[in-house]
């Protein structure tokens, strides 16, 4: 069982995020929180928009307001807007939401990231968690397949979990096709033992050892 720890707000029960993450085979828990959405190694805040929420929160002005009590609540916090781009769907000047971002990002220190969909989100916010746990090697996960990325759903990849696996480390979308028919789940895969992995085609020792590695916090030999 890997280590990741993921904190989602009760209100978000029902929401599609909340569902992929819970796929994922980490230590998923549902908590009233008072600010933010999630929360990641227990001192990691997420602060979750549609960008219809963040647009009517910079025009009345609470985002101000909700950056300093999430920030009084949290010892790291990131802002993820999921949806069209605010920066150009939006009836608010340009002006506005660029001084609203750069008042999040400099004196504040919040960055802002965007994703277009819940399956994006929730892929970020998994590779957050891998990032945030104390016991993951982040470096030796990224090096080989760099920064992990959304991997956009099209016509051969329709399959929600085949996007969240493909944007895994040594792992793109065909091999993750792949994967996913050979374990059937999500939480199979991630409990995967290296032997179980390399009968998948398409994955030798090293590279079984390295995902391995990854979903259970030890560096590859």
């Amino acid at each position: 069982m890997n280590a990741f720890q993921i904190t989602i707000s009760s209100r978000l029960k029902s929401n599609p995020v909340a569902e992929l993450l819970g796929e994922l085979g980490t230590d998923v828990r549902f908590i009233a929180l008072r600010r933010g959405e999630f929360v990641l190694a227990g001192r990691f805040g997420i602060k979750y928009y549609s960008t219809g929420q963040f647009i009517s929160a910079i025009e009345d002005r609470s985002f101000y307001r909700e950056i300093l009590e999430l920030k009084r609540e949290y010892s790291d916090l990131v802002i993820i807007v999921e949806g069209d781009d605010p920066f150009h769907n939006s009836d608010v000047s340009l002006a506005t939401m660029q001084g609203a971002v750069l008042y999040a990002s400099v004196p504040n220190r919040v960055p802002i990231l965007t994703t277009s969909s819940d399956v994006e989100t929730a892929q970020m916010i998994f590779m957050m968690a891998a990032q945030t746990s104390n016991s993951v090697d982040w470096k030796m996960a990224s090096a080989a397949n760099g920064t992990p990325t959304a991997v956009p759903i099209n016509a051969d990849n329709a399959d929600p979990r085949i996007s969240i696996i493909a944007a895994l480390p040594e792992i793109g979308p065909s091999l993750a096709a792949g994967l996913l028919q050979h374990f059937g789940s999500l939480s199979r895969l991630f409990v995967a033992r290296i032997t179980d992995l390399k009968k998948v085609e398409g994955i030798g020792p090293k590279r079984a050892e390295k995902i391995h590695a990854f979903f259970n916090g030890h560096k590859a030999a």
